[in-house]
């Protein structure tokens, strides 16, 4: 019974700080089924990691409602040298709680998939579990294998490693999005996200890069009459209206055809995406990049904390990231606090229900037109000033850059080269 080792892990907790370590090394407070225990370890668990004395004393003045149950303790606990056999124990019925859990979901869920949906998702499922299973048993890379995986690395061509914007002092400031990373594209609504974020795959598609964009606001047909504009420098309501004429046709034709017969952009429209689905749709086309516009509309666990369950998102994306070999961009919302600040530049601290976002990500923008730009009726070449803040750059510091952003052509052209701050 999963309840009698969960009771021998903490009453091992208690006796001796050793125990205690491993327990809080190996187990998570999900991983106990039952209330009351999952309760208790959630409370030693941040005594041990704050450094506050363990014991049941301490566990008493802790959690009084449960005294009871923690003078119990010590009745499951006839030795601690045992505390590895509890442990495996706890984990195991986890893992097959966590199994019946979601494969009955997916056998619930059937019908709403194809059959090879289907058992894609009990693949994932298994992938998972192996996953979880060398986690818990690897010891970690020896440092001759660390080496030789650097080496790799430093010997490889660059371009293998980034995937290059084409945007000249944001490439030097980032050295390319890393594979394995994820940035986040943050601004207000109307603020360009998705306009930056179409620039920034159409120069990635220019450069052989397979590029694979998950729209959940914005219908592709959309999509594409903003690359059209941008690539034909043609007033976007031109296209919208319909109202090019038979030359302008022929040439955003033949213009179009050379990314189709590329090959290399892919748009997914589905709103409310699920972290399952994103993966099954970049298992199928293997991209380079991902844009997935926007986080904040992806489907979310069914949790009553919203930031916590953005947070799992988040977290999710990354591990794709890294999974998967891929540059992530993630657009998200920028709050309303900015508005009722005296300082007008963004923080990290303004992103949209941020949950885990901001410890997640390698690198945070945010993009901030000058001037309100709706209010603004740009024709021709007109443009408006917009600042792209680079506010934090894991492999690199931190920078601002300049642009002009023309919304009537949905472009941003690079003012300076100037990395900044």
């Amino acid at each position: 019974m999963s309840v009698q080792a969960e009771m021998s892990v903490l009453g091992c907790m208690l006796l001796e700080e050793s125990a205690a370590r491993e327990a809080a090394d190996k187990l998570a407070p999900e991983m106990f089924l039952n209330d009351t225990t999952r309760r208790i370890f959630s409370a030693a668990l941040d005594r041990y990691w704050a450094g506050k004395p363990l014991d049941g004393v301490t566990m008493i003045q802790e959690l009084p409602a449960d005294k009871n149950t923690l003078l119990k303790l010590a009745q499951y606990v006839p030795t601690t040298r045992h505390i590895g056999e509890y442990i495996r124990i706890v984990w195991d019925d986890w893992r097959r709680k966590s199994i019946e859990i979601a494969a009955g979901e997916i056998m619930a869920e059937a019908k709403n998939h194809t059959a090879e949906e289907s058992v894609e998702l009990l693949r994932e499922l298994v992938k998972q579990q192996d996953l979880i299973t060398r986690a818990n048993t690897d010891s970690g890379q020896s440092f001759p294998e660390a080496v030789e995986q650097f080496l790799s690395w430093a010997k490889a061509k660059q371009d293998l490693a980034t995937v290059k914007s084409g945007y000249r002092s944001l490439d030097f400031a980032t050295g390319g999005f890393l594979r394995q990373s994820v940035t986040a594209l943050c601004a207000r609504s109307g603020g360009g996200k998705t306009d930056f974020a179409l620039n920034l795959a159409i120069r990635m598609v220019r450069r052989g890069y397979k590029v694979q964009y998950f729209s959940m606001e914005m219908p592709t047909l959309q999509l594409m009459q903003r690359i059209a504009s941008q690539i034909m420098r043609v007033d976007g309501t031109l296209i919208r209206d319909r109202a090019l004429n038979e030359g302008e046709m022929i040439q955003i034709e033949r213009l179009l055809r050379t990314f189709e017969n590329g090959g290399r952009l892919r748009f997914v429209e589905e709103p409310h995406i699920s972290l399952q689905r994103l993966r099954h749709n970049i298992d199928l086309f293997k991209p380079d990049a991902v844009f997935i516009d926007h986080i904040g509309l992806m489907e979310r666990p069914n949790i009553k904390d919203s930031y916590r369950a953005l947070g799992l998102i988040s977290n999710g994306i990354k591990q794709l990231a890294l999974e998967k070999n891929i540059a992530v961009i993630e657009l998200a919302q920028m709050n309303r606090q900015i508005e009722g600040r005296k300082d007008k530049k963004p923080s990290l601290a303004d992103i949209r229900e941020s949950g885990d976002i901001e410890q997640d990500v390698d690198y945070a923008m945010f993009l901030q037109p000058e001037e309100e730009m709706s209010d603004r009726n740009l024709q021709g070449d007109a443009w408006g000033d917009t600042r792209l803040f680079l506010l934090k750059n894991r492999h690199g510091r931190p920078g601002t850059f300049q642009f002009h952003w023309q919304p009537q052509y949905h472009t941003f052209t690079e003012v300076e080269t100037r990395y900044g701050n």
